[in-house]
């Protein structure tokens, strides 16, 4: 049976520094491993809490908008300490690539710096890429800067053929809100490092020391290297 690697990517921010920040997050699994179980106990959690399993995504959740409208702020914590749990105990590994508007000015230049970080982070990590038959690249969103990063990225750090673009299975979606997770606790740090920390994050994670010892040193564990 083929080994197949999958590499899951979602991003944050805006494209033209706008926001002053951008950060693409990659989520790494490999097939073999089930993704089911893991699933299942998640759910469960879910429902013994007495919440619904409304499709994670942070700032949805944490402002209240769209699926989670309605939702009062004490169940949609039981939602992210639910889905912080799923997290922590996945077969997964990520890295981040994150960029700020001192050093990166346009979205020309965050294209170009993207995809050379990205090459450099596979590169790093050949003889892992290289010991799978495929690697399955997945990204939904609509930055087209980001799609082309990744195809020349991949195509020029990996043999040919290897790295292939495509639609996940079903259970694997998941993996898309593990990315968003990724990322906003990565975004959630630089925020609390620089003393810019919200009433938000504040009232969903607590203070710098708490959102450091119960989500962001647990989602660390998870990073490459």
């Amino acid at each position: 049976m083929a080994r197949i690697l999958s590499c899951f990517h979602d991003e944050t921010g805006e494209q033209d520094m706008r926001a002053g920040y951008y950060m693409v997050t990659m989520v790494i699994h490999e097939q073999a491993e089930p993704l089911q179980p893991y699933i299942e106990r998640y759910e469960a959690r879910l429902r013994q809490a007495g919440v619904d399993d409304i499709p994670f995504h942070m700032v949805k959740l944490l402002h209240g908008h769209e699926g989670y409208e309605g939702v009062e702020p004490e169940d949609r914590k039981k939602m992210l300490v639910a889905f912080n749990t799923f997290v922590r105990t996945l077969p997964v590994k990520y890295q981040v690539f994150s960029y700020t508007d001192f050093d990166v000015k346009d979205t020309q230049t965050l294209a170009k710096k993207l995809e050379s970080d990205i090459e450099a982070f596979l590169k790093g990590n050949l003889e892992k890429f290289q010991g799978y038959d495929e690697v399955a690249v997945y990204y939904d969103g609509g930055h087209k800067a980001v799609r082309s990063a990744l195809r020349r990225a991949f195509d020029a750090a990996l043999s040919s053929g290897v790295a292939h673009f495509k639609k996940p299975p079903y259970a694997e979606k998941r993996l898309y809100q593990v990315a968003d997770f990724f990322c906003s606790i990565e975004l959630a740090a630089m925020r609390y490092e620089k003393g810019e920390a919200s009433r938000t994050y504040e009232k969903f994670y607590g203070a710098w020391r708490s959102f450091r010892a119960n989500y962001l040193k647990q989602a660390r564990r998870k990073r490459v290297g």
